[in-house]
């Protein structure tokens, strides 16, 4: 089960494309782990809310359903280990946006961003989640890696969070571009992932030459990591 679990997580990511989005039906599978994703709703409890998530498999695939990688970070969100009231976060390929909604929740000032096609169903979820005083600090914007930077101000966010983004090579150097435009030199970059192929481990080795890098959680039961990054101080490299 395993083997076939894995030869789908490579079919799925193989189709996944750059910027954070996936945006194909995937085939009909009768594995007992994905049947979540075919429920039209996830449900969940963060920050004193009750969220509901829509998700779309069969037209938007791997992009329109909560991975475990989300439910992970959201829950290290909420365990208080980064101070997210009054400060500026960013989610990038947010896919679902639970993860940039339970950080709006948790008091953040947060960009929920993802390819441009996924925007309308992204911002349905962000509409049934977030109260209208929340929704007033909340935006749903366009952002596909390397490619529309110039939207976004040099080191704008305080933080920035990404759950199951590393998963294509090919998409490796425009994420790699888009978190060195996105940081300031005291911005804190939270990627949550699973460990899946040696390719993983090759992006955090590049995440290495630019960022200070450490793992702050494991979730053994997800089998999910959630890495802390900062950018390098100069003085650090001389």
């Amino acid at each position: 089960m395993q083997k076939k679990l894995d030869k789908g997580f490579l079919h799925l990511s193989e189709q996944r494309g750059a910027g954070g989005m996936a945006l194909v039906p995937y085939e009909e599978t009768t594995e007992l782990g994905l049947q979540k994703f075919h429920k039209p709703l996830a449900t969940f409890s963060f920050a004193n809310h009750t969220i509901q998530i829509r998700q779309d498999w069969r037209h938007l695939g791997v992009a329109a359903v909560v991975w475990d990688a989300a439910i992970v970070l959201s829950t290290y969100l909420e365990m208080g280990a980064v101070e997210l009231r009054g400060r500026s976060a960013v989610e990038l390929g947010a896919g679902t946006g639970l993860v940039g909604i339970v950080a709006a929740l948790l008091g953040a000032h947060v960009t929920i961003t993802d390819r441009k096609v996924a925007l309308e169903f992204l911002k349905s979820n962000v509409q049934a989640n977030l109260p209208p005083h929340i929704q007033s600090k909340t935006v749903v914007k366009e952002l596909t890696w390397g490619q529309n930077l110039g939207s976004f101000s040099p080191g704008e966010f305080d933080l920035i969070l990404g759950a199951d983004i590393i998963y294509l090579e090919e998409t490796f150097t425009d994420l790699l571009q888009t978190l060195e435009h996105l940081c300031s030199n005291h911005s804190v970059i939270l990627l949550a992932c699973r460990i899946r192929y040696e390719r993983d481990n090759n992006f955090l080795a590049m995440l290495e030459r630019q960022f200070t890098v450490r793992r702050v959680h494991y979730d053994p039961e997800k089998d999910v990591h959630i890495y802390e990054a900062q950018k390098r101080n100069q003085k650090e490299d001389l």
